[in-house]
């Protein structure tokens, strides 16, 4: 009886070191379970693989663990040592539900807690599962030590080999080991290192005098280098970025990340250039009870293909709330015009035209929003003309609500002043100044389960103080004018039966009724007015234009009809169907850009289709026909898929009048075999019969590997006149799954090129 309660004590000692221990996993004896042993099992058992992976650690023999259950010990032989220590002797084996320990002797010293297993040792759980020559450790301070060992850990999908590691607390040390996160039956990448320290409270890895290998190569070696062991951050060296232009040839930078506080981090990425030079990029981030945001900065020294001149990039985004109040910042500098030509940048910077420069604070209350804002502007677009060039705002302050008077009567209030100034070089008519708005409206909205009627009636009124007016007759204009509307809509549905399935359609016709009489608003500055993009929308707006210093004059009768298919069981809108026409009872006399009066009694015909005509795919289809001069306004054709695990296929069609555009696109990444997938964009142009942009690549991933080849030829104006030149450059990306990877531009110009890609898409996990 003594004998069989040191045997218990033993084993339920052992289990609470080995579970408290992240130790290590035989490659392809212990825990791998392939595809087709994953298949035979019963449903129950059965546990999701990757689609890229051949399979995945896991024992099911062992069942769910259960520290209730009672342990079961069996050996040839036992016998109890004067002194207290326990001896366990021939084919050892200790169970209990999600937990098995075998070796071929055991030792206990009751006294001390030290025990000792030797040959063939043998220990699995759930977690994790491990082969070594021998153990020892104490029972009391958790600790454990293994000799000549092969181990893996089912979390982190990780196995290696070691002379010795011991376990002490949360954290592994391995002496003259290996690390990979590889499947058993793949050579790929392998870390050898003299000390392997896993610490799992701060969730890295920490390697010194390491040799990395690729297939038994040794390709690098370090003298130190620090690798994820889960999600967290540790401070550490990252590996390189590597590409080639037609430009700047070999570009490499080498990144650093820096685990500066638990809301604070940041990457440093020191960056040559071939035939430019040298320079760094970098990166801090923090999340304070403000708000998170990001500093970015980018510096290359004597540029030599750019007049030996320094370029640098900067940028602060910052995004908060404090109660109701919603903070946001945006603020961009560039050295030059041609930074976002010359140079690409892992930054989350875009090239545009005009950089922005804002900061804003908005007050959200349940009646009334309250806006502040400051935004200017820098231009990088040396052929934009100067009177194109956008106004600073300095400041903006808006206050808009929509409080109830009686009833269902409403007020809605808006309100806006704005101060408006910019530099430019025209000698005359630099219009700046103040500008006051109101725009109150009444509003009595009826609604109904089965439809709803809106009327409002809306004044505007516009007060300026200007400077520089030599062309405008005054320096303080106003305008006073006034809008009415009826929006009215009705709510039909019907049930539907089709391919045994029930369905509901609905039919939805809407009217909306507008009229803003006629002011001549020429002796008023344009500061911010603009047209938007027609569209079904736009059927139903009270004013075509934005901003405030042009309210467009009109008087129309619009009419839609909207038509759903929504699946009765799910709720799932999976068709729907628009169309809309405007009449107009009178010329459009207000245009910007001195464009000509519109004198057309009918606005174009406004058709569009959305359809989910699968889980992963839908098309949109807009088509827009101008009935008085029979011709095409604009079409728009999409289709997309995504299944959130591999493929993203988007093709799509744009033609617009107005603008001269006729485009095609096609973008993809799709999976050609298990492991590899094609990587392609292709933008053409119509009208010239030349490709805009083509992005062409492969991309290989399996549980050991992610890696990416894309070459990118796209049209530059480098010299800023106006003349497109061809420009091709290649980017390499590599991951080694479990270790870290390089290559962030690529994962920007990914997301900016194929529509329904993400960084957190390319990044699916294996669970």
């Amino acid at each position: 009886m003594p004998l069989r309660s040191a045997r218990n004590r033993l084993t339920c000692r052992l289990m609470l070191l080995t579970l408290a221990a992240p130790l290590p996993v035989l490659a392809a004896e212990l825990g791998w379970t392939t595809r087709a042993e994953m298949a035979a099992l019963p449903i129950e058992q059965q546990r999701p693989i990757p689609a890229w992976c051949s399979g995945t650690y896991y024992n099911p023999t062992l069942g769910e663990p259960d520290p209730t259950a009672d342990t079961e010990v069996t050996m040839d032989r036992s016998r109890l040592v004067p002194g207290g220590l326990a001896e366990l002797i021939g084919d050892v084996e200790i169970r209990q539900p999600g937990r098995f320990i075998r070796a071929d002797r055991a030792q206990l010293d009751q006294d001390t807690g030290d025990f000792l297993l030797e040959g063939d040792v043998r220990a699995d759980s759930t977690l994790f599962s491990a082969r070594a020559s021998s153990m020892r450790g104490n029972t009391r301070t958790q600790a454990g030590l293994f000799t000549d060992v092969q181990y893996a850990l089912f979390d982190i999908s990780a196995r290696g080999r070691a002379d010795r590691i011991e376990q002490v607390d949360q954290t592994v040390h391995i002496d003259a080991g290996s690390y990979t996160t590889c499947p058993p039956t793949k050579r790929g990448w392998e870390i050898g290192a003299r000390e392997i320290t896993l610490d799992r409270d701060k969730g890295w890895g920490t390697a010194r005098n390491m040799v990395l290998r690729v297939r038994d190569v040794p390709i690098l070696y370090l003298p130190w280098m620090t690798f994820p062991i889960d999600d967290r951050r540790k401070t550490g060296l990252l590996f390189p970025s590597l590409s080639t232009g037609d430009d700047g040839g070999l570009d490499i930078s080498q990144p650093v990340y820096l685990n500066l506080h638990p809301q604070m981090d940041a990457t440093l990425a020191p960056r040559h250039i071939q035939n430019r030079g040298t320079g760094l990029d970098s990166e801090f981030r923090y999340l304070t009870r403000l708000g998170q945001g990001t500093v970015s900065y980018g510096w290359l020294a004597s540029d030599r293909q750019f007049d030996n001149e320094d370029r640098e990039l900067g940028r602060w985004t910052h995004a908060g709330q404090v109660r109701n109040w919603f903070l946001k910042a945006d603020v961009n500098y560039v050295s030059d015009d041609f930074y976002f030509k010359d140079l690409e940048t892992g930054l989350d910077v875009r090239s545009q035209t005009n950089l922005p420069r804002l900061g804003e604070a908005r007050y959200r209350g349940r009646t009334w929003t309250f806006l502040t804002r400051v935004q200017g502007w820098q231009t990088i677009d040396p052929l934009l003309p100067d009177q194109n060039k956008p106004y600073r705002r300095l400041p903006q302050l808006a206050l808009t609500g929509d409080p109830a008077l009686y009833g269902p009567l409403k007020l809605l209030w808006v309100s806006e002043f704005t101060r408006f100034d910019r530099d430019t070089d025209l000698p005359q008519d630099n219009i700046t100044g103040d500008r006051l708005h109101f725009e109150p409206a009444l509003s009595l909205p009826l609604t109904r389960s089965w439809g709803y009627i809106e009327p409002r009636l809306r004044l505007y009124h516009t007060r300026y103080a200007l400077e520089g007016v030599d062309t405008l007759p005054s320096r303080e204009p106003t305008r006073d004018m006034w809008g009415a509307s009826v929006d009215a809509g009705v709510f039909l549905e019907r049930p539907l039966d089709f391919s045994g399935d029930s369905w509901t359609q609905t039919l939805e016709p809407r009217l909306f009724y507008n009229r803003i009489d006629f002011e001549d608003q020429s002796y008023l500055p344009n500061f911010d007015a603009g047209e938007l993009t027609f569209g079904y929308s736009s059927l139903f707006r009270e004013n075509r234009f934005t901003g405030y210093d042009r309210i467009g004059d009109e008087e129309k009768l619009s009419m839609g009809l909207t038509s759903r298919f929504l699946h009765t069981d799910t709720g799932r809108e999976v068709l729907r169907l628009r169309a809309g026409q405007s009449f107009y009872y009178h010329d459009r006399r207000i245009q910007l850009e001195n464009r000509p009066v519109d004198t057309r009694e009918w606005s174009p015909v406004v058709a569009d289709a959305t359809w989910y005509f699968s889980r992963y795919w839908h098309l949109f289809a807009e088509t827009q026909w101008d009935r008085e001069n029979d011709r095409r306004e604009q079409n728009s054709l999409r289709v997309g898929y995504s299944d959130g695990e591999r493929g993203v296929f988007h093709a799509g069609y744009r033609y617009r009048a107005r603008e001269d555009i006729q485009q095609t696109e096609l973008a993809a990444i799709w999976p050609v075999h298990r492991h590899w997938s094609l990587i392609g964009r292709w933008l053409f142009d119509i009208e010239e019969e030349r490709s805009l942009e083509n992005l062409t690549g492969v991309e290989y991933r399996d549980c050991c590997w992610q890696l990416r080849l894309v070459s990118i030829r796209d049209l530059t104006d480098r010299d800023g006149d106006g003349t497109l030149e061809a420009d091709q450059t290649f980017q390499l990306q590599i991951q080694m799954l479990g270790l870290g990877g390089f290559g962030g531009r690529l994962e920007s110009l990914l997301e900016r090129s194929i529509p329904g890609y993400g960084r957190d898409y390319a990044r699916q996990d294996d669970d």
